[in-house]
């Protein structure tokens, strides 16, 4: 059986150390502020990047594909309708892995040559993830198997499942059966194409979505106290670690999130 790797979504270079401390093997940077895909500012990426070990990958999230941000002040030199992240990119010390964009309003458009056109605006080193959506409806994209389809055709190499409503739509499992998400991913294993899966997963979760053989797991609300705006707990990242590797679920995770809440010491 595959062993996924596991992946942390993190806000800030304080909950880097507490990823990695708890067994984390990829990092992500986000802001969930700003919506499933939230893009962090500069400051803090270049921050996150720069506490990340070498021997980790690093991620970021960029958005949904069809947002264009104006340049960064002091950069005129550069197209207003280009991503601010392909701007900034450079200027990081450390370049990540990849970068993530939401395919959120563009089913019915041939988005393919965007994403395309923007991999290819990206530095040589640096991959574009495309992340399909499993409440495809409420995002407004392309179901899961056309945008796997379209990473075979292409020639990508990894695609995330997420989900795209982190209030209403509930978690991947609550959207996909187990049986279909181990479809998917045999599906693209066939032709080369890792998938990621993500979504609002529970520390119940991870052993079901672990065991359809991913290439990771992601989380972030499962490893937070408070939620998914809260922050990075060591021992959630702990468990979930086991979850994911050994699946052997630890029935103390709700007594971490209330003690902390409390400011108990543990």
């Amino acid at each position: 059986m595959r062993r996924p790797s596991l992946l942390v979504s993190v806000r800030c270079a304080d909950e880097v150390s507490s990823a990695v401390d708890g067994g984390a093997e990829i990092i992500d940077v986000k802001e969930p502020l700003h919506g499933s895909l939230g893009l962090a500012s500069p400051e803090t990426l270049a921050a996150c990047s720069a506490v990340v070990p070498e021997q980790l990958l690093w991620t970021l999230a960029g958005g949904e594909l069809l947002d264009r941000r104006r340049h960064l002040e002091g950069r005129g030199d550069r197209d207003a309708t280009t991503p601010s992240t392909v701007i900034f990119l450079p200027e990081l010390k450390r370049l990540p892995y990849a970068v993530k964009f939401g395919l959120s309003r563009c089913r019915g458009i041939e988005w393919t040559g965007i994403f395309q056109d923007l991999t290819a605006s990206l530095p040589v080193t640096v991959r574009a993830i495309p992340v399909a959506y499993a409440d495809w409806q409420a995002a407004g994209s392309p179901a899961v198997p056309a945008v796997l389809d379209a990473a075979i055709l292409c020639g990508w190499s990894t695609v995330l499942v997420d989900t795209f409503d982190k209030a209403e739509s509930g978690s991947l499992l609550d959207l996909v059966s187990v049986e279909t998400l181990q479809d998917w991913v045999a599906q693209a294993s066939r032709h080369g194409v890792d998938v990621v899966l993500a979504g609002r997963l529970s520390l119940q979760d991870v052993s079901a979505v672990a065991a359809c053989e991913p290439m990771a797991v992601a989380v972030r609300s499962a490893v937070c106290v408070g939620g998914r705006n809260g922050r990075v707990n060591t021992r959630l990242v702990q468990m979930v670690a086991s979850e994911c590797h050994n699946g052997s679920v630890n029935v103390r995770q709700n007594s971490i999130i209330e003690n902390e809440l409390k400011g108990v010491k543990l």
